[in-house]
């Protein structure tokens, strides 16, 4: 840790503080209109069965459309490092390039899902985020904490992140533009359009940026269709989704190497139906994901080192669901390949398949129940059962309690059982990681007011780690012993829209508290502990004067290894009728951090744009 830098934190806070509350202070008397964020969505992530969100037995945070439109971020990344117990790791700002974590897993654990398809890349989890679609394109994010195995087979090891997108149902033209420091230039374009029984969604975006230091520079594109038909007894849907990536990538993988450079591309194909009868829902699906990586070790020497990789990931799943008078019963399974082609890895396919069941039932009036399994086979490994319970049960009419158990596990990469370098050697004995993990809480919610409680331990054992003897030895991959999270989640929200006598109109607040031990007798581990131990994020929005309104968001991260710091993002924003204007700084106070390594992020960042939209026939 650099010197100096608590007390710098310490001014910081100071700062924050009062610029709130100087901020609140100028909003008294004024009694615009502020966003009320509905608390109440179908939510399908935490269960295959379609629930409430009030019902589900686990911890879930649902991220709505109208928080997405009042974040004003450029990419599904920055969104996510706001999102409660999620640990977002960053080398590059924009969506360039991110790790995510939940609950102190590693950047392998969490599985990632568009539509309930899975996006995790066999080659390496740096790549899980690149995502063929643009944040506009997103109707909302559910982010399941715990164990997902049940559900969704392999890889849901530490969490889910369900992205689910915009099918076109309103009409809608789009057009929206941004500028900011460091030639920052941000422009994108949807349609969402219904005619008869076909609905349409389009969206073409792309960013680009001279960078915040040397060779940091990147050109991001993105493009996404969705066609949703109805048929006489459901709806048939097809999606297609693009995205280029190109960016230099300054001491990414090792700082001794400056000129790093990396081009990914990825596309993405899905097709299904929803067939419904009065007590039956079918839904079949094909889908396909390509992802292209092209890495440069020194681009002033392109010859010496370079790496490329391809990766395509096909499959077919089906899902029933069942209802009947004991409960609602779904049942499903999947089959599919992971192939790669790769100068380094070499080529390499297996195949994946399984089956799951859940059934979830109310066997008193205030409890909901919900048990399953999932059945799943790797070529390389064979089958597994990985079974889990939830419950919910109502105490009052605003207070519930919660609880879950269950078997989860996550597949070596290719990377981790392949790669070949002269300072990381892949390991192709290595085995799945296993875990159980066990969750219980309370939540409370009224009318403009809620929050949740809850304690979790995660018991882990075969995890994948990099690990090397001494200094001057090589990181090996392997499977090191054992390693228990114990974690608590204190979670806060109020909406008080249109009250004069206060000036703050929403305020979220969320605390994650995380402790680990691990077993790795006589090796140093590079990335198992290295999550956060402190995680505080507040979230305050109020309104300013001639209807503007302003939205502060905090964030205190302190590690396991002791490295802390302070971020204060803060935006304001107008909307006319057709016409949204914003202007948002990043790292407000100029932070100097690091969230991966010794890469430092972009100081204070200005982006301001504005969002031109029409809604034909309203």
């Amino acid at each position: 840790m650099r010197k100096g830098f608590s007390l710098i934190i310490s001014k910081q806070v100071t700062k924050v503080s009062v610029c709130v509350v100087a901020f609140c202070l100028c909003s008294l008397g004024y009694a615009q209109e502020f966003p009320v964020y509905e608390h109440e969505p179908i939510v399908v992530t935490a269960t295959r069965v379609p629930t409430t969100f009030s019902q589900v037995g686990r911890s879930i945070v649902v991220i709505t459309r109208d928080e997405i439109e009042t974040a004003h971020v450029q990419s599904v990344q920055e969104l996510l490092q706001y999102a409660s117990g999620v640990d977002l790791r960053q080398r590059g700002p924009y969506g360039t390039q991110a790790d995510v974590t939940i609950r102190g897993g590693t950047f392998e654990q969490t599985l990632i899902l568009i539509d309930g398809i899975k996006m995790n890349d066999p080659q390496a989890g740096h790549h899980n985020l690149d995502l063929p679609l643009q944040l506009d394109d997103v109707e909302r994010i559910e982010i399941l904490k715990g164990h997902g195995s049940r559900l969704y087979g392999p890889n849901a090891f530490g969490g889910v992140i369900n992205i689910i997108t915009r099918s076109g149902k309103r009409k809608i033209i789009s057009l929206n533009s941004s500028l900011g420091d460091f030639g920052l230039f941000d422009t994108g374009f949807l349609l969402s359009y219904f005619l008869g029984n076909f609905r349409h969604y389009l969206s073409i975006s792309g960013k680009r940026s001279k960078g915040y230091r040397h060779n940091t520079d990147f050109g991001i594109y993105h493009g996404y269709y969705r066609l949703v038909a109805k048929l006489s007894s459901g709806e048939c849907e097809i999606s297609i989704g693009y995205i280029d990536k190109k960016f230099g990538a300054n001491s990414f993988y090792s700082n001794l190497f400056q000129n790093q450079r990396e081009h990914t591309k990825s596309r993405f194909f899905r097709a299904g139906l929803n067939l419904v009868n009065s007590r039956i829902l079918f839904s079949p699906r094909v889908y396909w994901r390509r992802h292209v990586d092209d890495f440069i070790l020194d681009y002033e020497a392109p010859e010496w080192y370079h790496n490329h990789h391809e990766t395509d990931v096909y499959g077919f799943e089906f899902q029933s669901t069942f209802d009947l008078r004991w409960g609602v019963s779904t049942f499903g399974g999947e089959i599919g390949n992971e192939i790669i082609r790769s100068s380094n890895l070499g080529n390499h396919s297996r195949t994946r398949g399984g089956f799951f069941f859940e059934h979830q039932f109310q066997p008193v009036a205030n409890l909901v129940f919900t048990l399953g399994a999932n059945a799943y086979c790797y070529s390389d490994w064979g089958w597994s059962v990985w079974p889990g319970v939830d419950l919910s049960f109502l105490f009052a009419e605003n207070l519930r309690a919660h609880g879950s158990v269950g078997r989860s596990f996550r597949v070596p990469t290719y990377t981790e059982l392949y790669y070949d370098s002269p300072a990381n050697k892949g390991n192709p004995q290595l085995k799945p990681e296993q875990a159980w993990t066990y969750e219980a809480g309370l939540s409370w919610k009224k009318e403009r007011s809620g929050g949740r409680f809850t304690i979790f331990r995660r018991e882990g054992y075969n995890l994948i780690d990099w690990v090397r003897k001494s200094v001057n030895s090589f990181w090996e991959a392997r499977n090191i012993a054992r390693t228990n999270t114990n974690g608590v989640e204190i979670n806060f929200w109020f909406n008080t829209p249109g009250r004069k006598y206060l000036p703050i109109h929403r305020v979220q607040v969320s605390y994650t508290f995380l402790d680990s031990d691990k077993e790795i007798k006589g090796l140093e581990s590079k990335y198992i502990l290295d999550h956060l131990k402190h995680q505080l994020i507040l979230d305050i929005g109020h309104p300013l004067v001639f209807q503007v309104q302003g939205n502060w968001k905090l964030r205190f991260e302190q590690r396991v290894s002791g490295e802390k710091y302070v971020l204060c993002d803060s935006q304001i924003y107008k909307k006319f009728e057709n016409v949204e204007l914003f202007a948002r700084i990043t790292n407000l106070f100029d932070t100097d951090y690091s969230e991966v390594g010794e890469i430092p992020m972009p100081g204070r960042w200005v982006v301001t744009g504005l969002k031109f939209g029409i809604r034909p026939g309203k």
